[in-house]
């Protein structure tokens, strides 16, 4: 209940939830000061006449709350009046009418796009009655089928349809006549007016009179010839490899499963060749990708040489091809093809201005001997592949069956790994870490590698995943955090103060129990500043023992030290965490920056974990960045940190160090 000027002098709860204010506050105030600012002047003027004429006050118009909340009234308000009738005071009533707006809304704008539908469409529309015949149409229709709208208006739908989809629609029309379905989709073909075929996704709706019979109906005509095209072309790119045109793995693993089906039956043999190039890398890294690629093409065409009909030769991915032989009488044929292979691979290359000269490396299994599934069969050829490379690459070998081979090696190099620390066998390398901040070299991660007395140097791959099984990850991971610490600790005194450096922990690592007390007597041991140790995690890592890892994160967080999120974006990604977790890095993996600037989706990624980072409060360290386009393309997109083959690859500490006083020169001389 308001007074003649508007002022409130009776508020019930609603209006005060409504506007935010106590009955205290809303007291003596003016009613209208709720209005929305852009309608305020409409809505007083409206009151003031409705005052002036004693009359009822109606209007919609917007509300908004203390709280900025936005809705929309329908307000009445009727006079009140005195014994003597002098207009005293008004009685309203606000009802929320926001649901009632949004229909309106809804309905206005659905009459807008049916109308729209035939006035500026992009697809054909027509109405149809049942008799099938065109009663209405709209131009892009008309030029869809190649007919004048005249010509149209005399024809049906049927007449127009490829005789093949035919059947299929009259189908659905007579169930929509016979009142079992209301309207249909489907993809068909129509005769245009040319001879040619328009492919079609069309959508039908009838429209039934009170009795239920079909008045008519209202068809929906797409063009789909190119989504036809282009569905033909990822049916091709999903069963064969782009770069060489041979079959990709899917369609390889098809033709193996025929094969060995066929073998089984008939009594027949089945051979699988894994072909891989044997340092394929350093061709890319000194001539590049171009020439890299042209080499590849050309191995392809040479192994499509050595096949017999009936052969597949896929390219698996990088530089490994794969070769199926079907129907095989004798194992002899399996290795005088792999000796063809060998001869035929290793004659010169003659690519742009360059003669290249490479080898290759063949592992062989066969079926049943080795297998009787195609997996099997793949897995025991890579087995084969393996002990190739192994004994000096450029040869072939056989699969030697039941595993036992790979067992020996595996336990074997375990054994020896239990030496490793105490003959003083592991090294440290050491890959630079680039701030695009301020141009220098900031720090580097810590990579241990494996300076086996025979096979030589071994990367972490070949002997992490035999400590992790063992055990032996945790002496191993110590004498790395030791090494690490105590090595950048000196490089601190010896004129590179704040260098940073990063070390991965593994899963098994992590969890120990004395892992925090392990790092933290570390730190007083060798009075190393913490704020230079950063100990990266995967979010595998994260996602199990929650509390234990909030507590021994938070621990490292009180000792200064800094936690990174390593591969961030291939794991769990779970956003929840990144609160809950007290981490100060995230590394973007080396598979979305692989492809930038050039693949949409990875750039879309890049951008979205550096906002996410950035908005709480991370630095963000790109992976894997070989190109100025990588290190343009993170620059401009705010990365903090980058590391890769562009800045350098991982070196021994001497090499490291002089890399360092590289920079140091190039950022005075700059």
């Amino acid at each position: 209940m308001t007074d003649l000027e508007g002022a409130c002098r009776y508020v019930n709860e609603r209006w005060c939830q409504m506007t935010g204010l106590t009955a205290e506050q809303a007291a003596g105030t003016p009613w209208t000061q709720a209005v929305h600012p852009d309608e305020r002047e409409q809505v007083l003027k409206a009151w003031q006449q409705a005052v002036r004429e004693g009359s009822e006050f109606v209007l919609d118009h917007r509300f908004r709350s203390r709280s900025g909340r936005t809705t929309w009234l329908d307000t009445r308000a009727v006079p009140l009046r005195d014994r003597s009738g002098r207009l005293t005071y008004y009685l309203g009533a606000n009802t929320d009418i926001a649901d009632l707006k949004r229909t309106e809304e809804t309905l206005r704008a659905s009459e807008a796009r049916f109308r729209s539908y035939f006035e500026l469409p992009l697809v054909g529309i027509a109405l149809i009655g049942p008799d099938k015949r065109w009663w209405e149409v709209n131009d892009r229709l008309c030029d869809l089928l190649g007919y004048r709208r005249s010509q149209l208006l005399r024809l049906s739908w049927a007449e127009l349809t490829y005789p093949d989809d035919l059947a299929t629609d009259l189908a659905q029309f007579d169930r929509v006549m016979n009142r079992r379905i209301d309207g249909y989709s489907l993809d068909k073909r129509f005769l245009r007016q040319d001879g040619t075929l328009l492919y079609a996704s069309v959508s039908t709706r009838c429209v039934r009179r009170p009795n239920g019979v079909v008045d008519y109906f209202v068809a929906v005509v797409q063009d789909i010839t190119e989504r036809k095209q282009a569905e033909e072309h990822i049916q091709h790119l999903a069963h064969f490899d782009v770069l060489t045109g041979l079959p990709n793995r899917a369609l390889l693993g098809d033709r193996l499963e025929q094969a060995v089906l066929r073998a089984l039956r008939d009594r027949v043999q089945v051979g699988v060749l894994l072909v891989d190039l044997d340092h394929f890398k350093r061709i890319n890294d000194t001539l590049g990708h171009t020439v890299g690629d042209q080499l590849l093409r050309e191995v392809a065409n040479r192994l499509k040489g050595c096949a017999r009909q009936g052969d597949t030769i896929s390219r698996q991915g990088g530089d490994e091809f794969a070769i199926v032989l079907p129907d095989l009488e004798v194992n002899d044929e399996a290795a005088r093809m792999a000796q063809q292979i060998l001869e035929a691979v290793a004659q010169r290359y003659q690519i742009e201005d360059h003669e290249l000269h490479v080898s290759c490396s063949v592992g062989i299994s066969l079926c049943p001997r080795d297998g009787r599934s195609a997996e099997n069969l793949l897995k025991n050829a890579d087995s084969a592949l393996y002990r190739a490379k192994d004994l000096g690459r450029n040869n072939y070998q056989f699969y030697l069956s039941g595993a036992t081979i790979v067992a020996r090696e595996r336990l074997s190099l375990e054994n020896s790994l239990r030496h490793a620390l105490e003959r003083d066998e592991l090294e440290l390398y050491y890959q630079p870490k680039w701030d695009f901040h301020i141009g220098a070299m900031t720090g580097a991660e810590a990579l241990v590698r494996w300076n086996h007395p025979e096979l030589g140097l071994l990367p972490p791959a070949r002997f992490i995943p035999i400590a992790e099984d063992s055990g032996l990850v945790l002496p191993v991971g110590e004498w790395v955090l030791r090494a690490a610490v105590k090595t950048v600790g000196n490089l601190h005194k010896n004129g590179w103060p704040g260098l940073r450096i990063a070390v991965n922990l593994s899963a098994r690592q992590f969890r120990q129990t004395n892992l925090t007390d392990l790092v933290k007597g570390l730190l007083i041991e060798t009075g190393f500043d913490p704020t230079c140790l950063e100990l990266e995690l995967t979010e595998g890592i994260l996602m199990h023992h929650t509390e234990d890892n909030i507590a021994a994160l938070r621990a490292f967080k009180t000792m200064g030290v800094r936690i990174a999120i390593d591969d961030f974006g291939t794991g769990y990604s779970s956003l929840s965490y990144l609160q809950r977790f007290p981490v100060d890095v995230l590394k973007i993996d080396r598979s979305f920056v692989t492809d930038l600037p050039t693949s949409d989706s990875n750039a879309a990624i890049v951008d979205a974990i550096v906002t996410l980072a950035h908005g709480l409060g991370l630095e963000v360290v790109a992976e894997g960045i070989e190109t100025f386009e990588h290190v343009e393309f993170l620059r401009a997109h705010g990365c903090d940190q980058g590391q890769g083959y562009y800045f350098g690859r991982p070196l021994p500490l001497a090499e490291f160090e002089n890399l360092l006083a590289q920079d140091r020169r190039r950022a005075a001389a700059a």
